[in-house]
């Protein structure tokens, strides 16, 4: 027995030792497996985040597999699986009458029926196109309209819509509602509206004739047998001339993005130098001769849709950036 301390003493000493171990081993349990969890928790955050990567990395893999539009548009409503409830993929054309139109080419976990409107009508859908920036808003009627607010369920709903863009305009627009995940399906629109960007009807390309030395490119010229274009309204045009002139449309603004993507370091010298011409003459050039053997010649109503576009697009809708070499519209 400890000398100046009854036995009852040494016992509650004793106690009070084994409880403060105790405590102490506890305390050290409990830091391990919150230590544990917390490590646990960190792998399971790294193995979501590169499942996530992986399953996006696929997606935009086959996006950019795409063989059509239609197969991009499905696929995009295929892709919103895991980032919305619902979705619907507008694509934006022009009917016989001129008038833009937007229609669902594709669409997930939304009933079948007609789901076609006038953008103008839908302040979401016609502020879209105009911004050409995603919008957040009610699925109402006079944002959306009486069949796609149903759709998406009804004006209580919250609804996300985002463009596809190919360079300056809005060609599709994904309208997504229930748990969604905004900048994902954002990432997604940008990489369809870059591969439907490449889905433009292929226009011939010609090949110079072999020559002994240097040649001198000269602005190709309207055929003898091409008539000046006549002007008229859109309306006054066959459905065969129509087609053709936005296939023209869609040429141009595809040929003209190349120039912008692969000849970037050109154009920006052709820009500050005011020579834009000079900077891109070849690509010009050739892009000049196809769309006159591809479109120009095909249709006395055709207008130089290629010139516009290199006007808006490369000279920011200044001429004189152009250079004085620039041969001008092709008619």
């Amino acid at each position: 027995m400890h000398e100046g301390l009854t036995w009852r003493e040494v016992v509650d000493k004793y106690q009070s030792t084994m409880v403060d171990e105790l405590g102490a081993a506890v305390d050290s349990l409990i830091a391990a497996e919150r230590e544990a969890e917390s490590i646990r928790a960190a792998a399971e955050r790294e193995r979501v985040k590169l499942a996530t990567a992986e399953s996006l990395n696929q997606i935009v893999r086959r996006i950019r597999q795409s063989a059509t539009e239609s197969a991009v548009l499905e696929l995009l409503a295929e892709a919103t699986s895991p980032y919305a409830g619902r979705a619907v993929v507008l694509s934006i054309e022009n009917n016989q009458e001129g008038k833009s139109e937007a229609r669902a080419a594709a669409r997930r976990g939304v009933s079948e029926g007609d789901l076609t409107l006038e953008p103008s009508a839908a302040a979401a859908v016609a502020a879209v196109i105009e911004t050409k920036d995603p919008v957040v808003a009610l699925a109402s009627e006079s944002e959306l309209s009486p069949a796609i607010a149903e759709a998406m369920g009804g004006a209580e709903t919250k609804v996300y819509l985002f463009p596809l863009t190919t360079r300056q305009d809005v060609v599709a627009i994904l309208v997504a509602a229930e748990t969604v995940a905004p900048a994902t399906l954002e990432l997604l629109c940008g990489a369809a509206g870059l591969k439907m960007e490449t889905l433009a009807p292929q226009i011939p390309v010609l090949k110079a004739l072999p020559a002994p030395g240097l040649i001198q490119i000269e602005a190709p010229a309207i055929p003898a047998t091409a008539s000046v274009p006549e002007h008229r309204s859109w309306k006054d045009l066959s459905a065969d001339d129509q087609k053709l002139h936005l296939q023209a449309q869609r040429v141009a603004r595809v040929k003209v993005a190349e120039m912008r993507l692969y000849q970037a370091e050109q154009l920006r010298s052709g820009v500050a130098s005011g020579n834009i011409y000079d900077a891109l003459h070849t690509e010009i050039d050739n892009a000049r001769t196809a769309f006159l053997q591809a479109f120009l010649s095909k249709s006395p109503t055709m207008v130089d849709y290629l010139h516009l576009e290199l006007l808006r697009s490369l000279a920011h809708d200044d001429d004189r950036l152009l250079g004085e070499n620039y041969p001008g519209p092709m008619v």
